[in-house]
């Protein structure tokens, strides 16, 4: 788990590089229940991020191009997942009832895996780049 949760740390903080992507994880300066994640998971963030690439269609895009992770919904697997919440475990959830969970049609979420950090980062960062244009990723 500390893998994961490492792995995870590294790789939400070079998702977050990018101005185009919202990402949300809870050890990032900036998230507003940062203090008491930092509290109550001993310092470690979990496993999970969630970024939104500003449509579907980019969030597709981004999934169908990494190589590094698999799509499923599953959590805590040693392989790094990705899953769009919104046409998967909240399909048959209302607009309304979406937006009160915090799932939007952009929105990627993924459970990083044992792989090494590097690996994703670089995976991810591809992608992105790819996928959204983005230019100012230091």
């Amino acid at each position: 788990m500390e893998r994961i949760c490492e792995g995870a740390r590294l790789l939400a903080e070079s998702l977050s590089r990018f101005p185009e992507l919202q990402v949300r994880y809870p050890l990032l300066p900036g998230n507003p229940d940062r203090d008491l994640a930092k509290s109550q998971l001993r310092g470690q963030g979990g496993g999970i991020i969630t970024f939104r690439a500003g449509s579907k269609q980019k969030a597709f895009e981004v999934m169908n191009r990494l190589r590094c992770a698999k799509r499923a919904s599953n959590i805590g697997d040693i392989r790094t997942l990705v899953i769009h919440p919104a046409s998967t475990l909240y399909i048959h959830s209302t607009e309304e009832e979406r937006e009160r969970a915090g799932v939007f049609e952009d929105m990627v979420r993924v459970s990083v895996g044992i792989e090494d950090p590097g690996d994703l980062i670089f995976d991810f960062t591809d992608a992105v780049k790819s996928c959204i244009g983005a230019k100012n990723h230091l």
